[in-house]
């Protein structure tokens, strides 16, 4: 892959993560399927099996994403190359491409992972088989995923990478299924709007756990 196509997929992802995930809480509501629909059969309609993930998207983690190298004479931080790409002003000289390789592998896919919300499948806990752990647990399906780690200074869980892998192969197994997905403005008090919510759960007869329903405004789904 050739930087001009590289600028191409990366102002085009940019725009998407924008409309999408910039400045958003998600809450990945996830189980295994068999735990999930022996609650389904309950009659206390208490979905104590699902359990609920939380991460944050913020304006400088897209340059996590893309797995290209900043050039700082250029660009100076990961929020300043981000307005570039926003403002289609991104040129060959404001980065370069990782030495391993890695970098034309995450563009590949960086356009379909911006719309995470909708195609999200599985979540996992991460356990990398190479010689790099940098994410705790990665959100995604079998043609790639988004990685995630505790950010120390916000206690948030943030993205960190993207990897073009089946997210069966790079976690802990079963891999969960992922049966909602629900989003809110980052400084909403509470969630409200599902982007995802699998057929099998109807919301109005069904609840989750204590926790979660704290999250969650159900006047308002």
């Amino acid at each position: 892959m050739d930087k001009r196509r590289a600028i191409q997929i990366m102002t085009k992802a940019a725009e998407l993560y924008r409309d999408n995930l910039e400045d958003q809480k998600i809450l990945f509501l996830y189980g295994f399927p068999s735990d999930v629909k022996r609650d389904l059969l309950k009659d206390s309609k208490i979905l104590s099996s699902i359990k609920g993930y939380e991460v944050a998207f913020h304006r400088y983690n897209f340059l996590h994403l893309t797995g290209v190298r900043l050039n700082k004479k250029e660009t100076a931080s990961a929020i300043h190359f981000y307005q570039k790409c926003i403002d289609k002003r991104l040129t060959e000289k404001d980065f370069s491409f990782a030495g391993d390789g890695s970098t034309g592998q995450k563009l590949d896919i960086l356009e379909k992972m911006m719309l995470l919300k909708n195609n999200v499948t599985m979540i996992g806990e991460f356990t990398d088989r190479g010689p790099k752990l940098f994410s705790e647990k990665v959100a995604g399906n079998v043609c790639g995923c988004i990685g995630f780690v505790k950010d120390v200074n916000t206690s948030l869980n943030v993205p960190n990478t993207l990897l073009k892998k089946d997210i069966r192969d790079i976690t802990a197994q079963p891999t969960c299924k992922v049966f909602a997905v629900m989003s809110k403005n980052y400084v909403s008090e509470k969630y409200s709007t599902f982007a995802k919510l699998d057929k099998s759960i109807d919301i109005t007869q069904y609840y989750f756990s204590e926790e979660i329903e704290s999250m969650i405004d159900r006047n308002n789904l």
